[in-house]
């Protein structure tokens, strides 16, 4: 095993990482070639915990282990004599951190009481969800969710754009389902832009740690404060790093793009602006931009954003036709 590694790790597991060290335990994460190094902080997490009685007051030793054996992928299982409240909230921040599986991706059935609330074009809606949970929907989006959470998963179901606050809460994990990705999470915010239509869909982190997998896989991607997952039409997944405080920027008015092309940025023109944008026969969707608009209109969002990428384009009454 990597002593180096482990020494890291621990320090991860003690919330004692400084940036640099954060990316390169994303890198470990992302590389799921290091179970050994993850099983032995693991053992020494539950090892040197206090070991009081497990009778402890709400704490069931069979759900914890259970939880844990459907939430990380197959390791060789480990024997303890006995497990502390505290230990198992060791093995659950493990979790948070690095082994976020999502077992249960099933589409919306319609046996479940779900309610549903969306947003007009143009505006903003914000709900409070039964654990708590703030949400902020974007334009032209709708949210599926139960009016309680009774089951071991706090799940909901996005169309649209939203930023979700999490609240807290260890032994039930909350989960965004979108039409290609899962986002897992125990208590944090971030957002989610998983528009039916749009070419790409994308998480960004705000605070805390989330997880992310496409539907049809179940390999788990970990981000961290100010990265930003996009997946697009063609399987690709990419991942960059952005100030934390643009995951905010749609909910204060502000156009944020973070090296997109127009053809990523026209639909979030079409519904901010309540435009159709039409491309003409060139493919060439021209640089990537990196830009932010507050409070501009269309007519000098446009100009800049053709200077900037080098297209060229006609803006008529509701219409915009690129070249």
């Amino acid at each position: 095993m990597d002593q180096e590694i482990i020494l890291l790790l621990r320090k991860y597991v003690n919330d004692n990482c400084n940036a640099m060290e954060l990316e390169r335990v994303r890198q470990i994460i992302a590389s799921g070639n290091n179970d050994a190094e993850w099983e032995a902080v693991l053992l020494e997490e539950t090892l040197t915990e206090d070991t009081g009685s497990s009778d402890t007051p709400n704490f069931r030793q069979s759900e914890v282990l259970n939880r844990i054996n459907r939430s990380i992928k197959p390791v060789k299982r480990l024997a303890f004599p006995r497990w502390s409240l505290s230990a198992a909230a060791a093995i659950l921040i493990m979790l948070s951190a690095g082994y976020l599986f999502f077992s249960n991706r099933s589409p919306i059935s319609n046996d479940q009481p779900l309610l549903s609330v969306s947003s007009s074009a143009g505006l903003q809606k914000k709900i409070t969800l039964a654990d708590g949970t703030e949400v902020t929907l974007n334009s032209l989006s709708t949210l599926h969710y139960k009016d309680i959470f009774n089951g071991a998963k706090r799940e909901v179901y996005l169309e649209g754009e939203a930023f979700f606050s999490v609240v807290h809460d260890a032994q039930h994990p909350f989960i965004v389902h979108t039409q290609r990705l899962n986002v897992q999470v125990l208590g944090t915010s971030f957002n989610v832009s998983a528009y039916t239509h749009d070419r790409k869909t994308t998480v960004s982190v705000a605070t805390g740690k989330v997880g992310v997998n496409v539907s049809k896989s179940s390999r788990a991607n970990m981000l961290l404060p100010g990265d930003k997952l996009s997946y697009n039409a063609d399987n690709q997944i990419q991942t960059d790093r952005i100030n934390p405080d643009d995951v905010l920027g749609w909910q204060k008015g502000i156009l944020i793009f973070h090296q997109e092309s127009i053809r990523d940025i026209a639909p979030v023109l079409e519904r901010y602006y309540g435009v159709h944008v039409y491309f003409g026969k060139n493919n060439n969707p021209g640089k990537q931009v990196t830009a932010a608009f507050k409070q501009k209109t269309l007519p000098q969002v446009m100009v800049i954003l053709s200077q900037t990428a080098g297209f060229t384009y006609q803006l008529t009454n509701n219409e915009i036709h690129i070249d």
